[in-house]
């Protein structure tokens, strides 16, 4: 791909619904907080409900000490190198612990083994994303 080919590709932005698109076709994304050992990122298996996050985590992981009532990044992205092209999401927000997950809460499928009993729900304050699609 030579420089021509490129000249003309712009990121767009995503309308906010089209970023809430976007992360309903994902299950893996990354929350992102400031805690005890600075900024901390963490992969991580996820569901919405509704126009929230909710996350999985073991009582005693970082992130269920460190994020309750905390202001929190979730991401979401995917690319294609091949076609230099993708997308991605980040949502900001305040994150909150749910010791008690209601019985109509959406299921999140966890990847690693391992007990995972606390719910983690983001309530958005802030949608924003960008698109780089395929040279035509």
């Amino acid at each position: 791909m030579d420089a021509r080919d490129t000249a003309d590709r712009q990121l767009h932005e995503l309308s906010e619904h089209g970023c809430w698109e976007l992360v309903a076709s994902a299950v893996v994304g990354r929350v992102g907080w400031h805690g005890s050992d600075g900024i901390t990122i963490v992969p991580v298996n996820f569901v919405l409900d509704g126009r929230q996050v909710l996350v999985r985590t073991a009582a005693y992981s970082a992130m269920a000490r460190e994020c309750d009532d905390a202001p929190v990044a979730f991401e979401v992205d995917r690319h294609d190198p091949l076609a230099r092209a993708g997308w991605s999401v980040l949502i900001r927000g305040r994150a909150h612990i749910d010791f008690r997950a209601a019985d109509d809460e959406p299921t999140v499928d966890v990847w690693p083994s391992g007990a995972r009993p606390l719910h983690l729900r983001i309530d958005p304050t802030d949608v924003s994303g960008r698109r780089l699609r395929p040279s035509s």
